[in-house]
């Protein structure tokens, strides 16, 4: 039978205790590294009695020796058991433990390629060799994210805590290890480095229960990381579209179709497609579940760094590069103005790479009461005349804010561009709805 989705009536909360009491919102998990973090050594070193050896704990180190350091298959510095690779100068590294001995340190590189160790003697000097860059860890939220007051930068790739949202929040989180301009790396297993705000703060709602919106929403929870595959027709057998949803996806249903026997499917309230809830014929097999249904409750794994040594220390990659390393090309339609042609590289935020090229996107007053790219005012709205499909879809808080408008209407910092596309500028009859934060 087929229905309209509708939104459930609230459940009862959930109440979680420790033994012997209330449970405290924020506790430090027991693990201080990438939940994900896994090392070729079952446990730790220390090679002989009187060496010891200690915990990576989610350190990353930078080379700052400019010749390099080249890697040993062994915790040494004798020549002999180099393996034939190095660290550059400038490269950022993960350890996953660290052994003392001789007065050194010798680090052991999560990515398996072997050790490193801190100091040399350089013509009779003492030469450090590294420093440390960040700090990988990870933090327990028992109830969901909250008490935190989340930013980005004007890419809106990273996401990352800009306050505290009241004095006890702060006294706690403190407490959890937390800071601020600490960047959000995962939630439970799931990455949102390289995501949009806007779909990164889905997600943080999602884990307290929260639902992003008044329709009916679902969230991706399928045991492998690659989520479900779209379905052009309500049929799991189905013909593909090409678009999948990864696991951790929070996304909008206006139709469900339930069937005995049978999977339910669900329809995309954007249109893309039908996914399926596999649960009615495989009651252990979870592929997607209702925002209501999921209990509350995450770990958080934070980046205490420099956002750029964190997209070069996880290899993190935006999309595809363009063709041949070519830049893409925006096309802007101004009113008055002639046709003007912006390159960006692969991945770049639409809203940035506009106002750096020196267009005004505002209307108005809102040239000056405009947040910033902080994805808090909805005033940032151009048209998209070609090239669609080569920018970022848009999340659930930006389809709200913008369903007054017609569908190419589109707020630019929520925009990551990963082809050429040609846009307008301050079109007409704007109708703002709201900030997507």
């Amino acid at each position: 039978r087929r229905r309209r989705a509708r939104r459930a009536a609230a459940g009862a909360t959930v109440t979680r205790f420790a033994e012997g009491g209330s449970r405290p919102r924020w506790s430090k998990a027991v693990s201080r590294g990438p939940p994900s973090a896994t090392s070729g050594t079952s446990a730790l070193l220390p090679i002989n009695e009187e060496d010891e050896a200690v915990e990576g704990s989610g350190r990353c180190f930078r080379v700052k020796y400019q010749m390099g350091i080249g890697i040993r298959d062994r915790p040494s510095t004798d020549p002999r058991w180099r393996t034939g690779s190095e660290l550059k100068f400038g490269e950022v590294f993960e350890v996953v433990q660290e052994v003392r001995k001789g007065g050194r340190r010798y680090f052991e590189l999560l990515d398996g390629r072997g050790w490193i160790f801190d100091w040399a003697e350089v013509e009779g000097e003492r030469m450090e060799l590294l420093e440390l860059a960040a700090e990988l860890y990870t933090v327990n939220f028992p109830d969901g994210i909250s008490g935190i007051v989340w930013s980005s930068d004007t890419t809106m790739r990273f996401c990352k805590v800009k306050e505290f949202a009241s004095g006890a929040d702060e006294m706690g989180l403190r407490q959890a290890g937390i800071r601020e301009e600490d960047y959000l790396v995962m939630i439970d297993q799931d990455p949102v480095v390289g995501m949009p705000m806007a779909k990164v703060l889905e997600r943080v709602w999602a884990s307290r229960g929260q639902q992003p919106g008044q329709g009916t929403f679902y969230k991706v929870v399928t045991d492998g990381p690659y989520g479900i595959g779209v379905r052009a027709e309500p049929d799991k057998d189905g013909p593909r579209t090409g678009q999948d949803l990864i696991r951790g996806t929070i996304f909008e249903v206006d139709e469900i179709v339930e069937e005995k026997g049978k999977p339910t499917y669900l329809h995309l309230a954007d249109d893309a497609g039908w996914v399926f809830d596999m649960r009615p014929v495989e009651p252990e097999s979870d592929t997607v579940m209702n925002l209501d249904e999921v209990e509350p409750g995450c770990t958080c794994t934070m980046w205490r760094g420099s956002a750029e040594d964190l997209a070069e220390t996880i290899g993190l990659k935006f999309k595809q590069d363009g063709k041949d390393g070519r830049p893409f090309t925006i096309t802007v339609l101004e009113e008055g103005q002639p046709i003007q042609r912006v390159p960006v590289e692969p991945g770049a935020n639409l809203r940035k790479s506009l106002v750096d090229a020196g267009f005004q996107i505002y209307q108005d007053f809102n040239e000056v009461l405009n947040c910033g790219a902080q994805s808090l005012c909805g005033t940032c709205v151009l048209a998209v005349l070609e090239g669609d499909d080569a920018l970022t879809a848009k999340s659930v808080n930006e389809k709200r804010a913008m369903s007054s408008n017609p569908p190419n209407y589109r707020l630019s910092c929520n925009i990551d561009i990963y082809g050429d596309v040609a846009v307008r500028i301050r079109p007409q009859g704007v109708k703002y709805g709201g900030p997507t934060a």
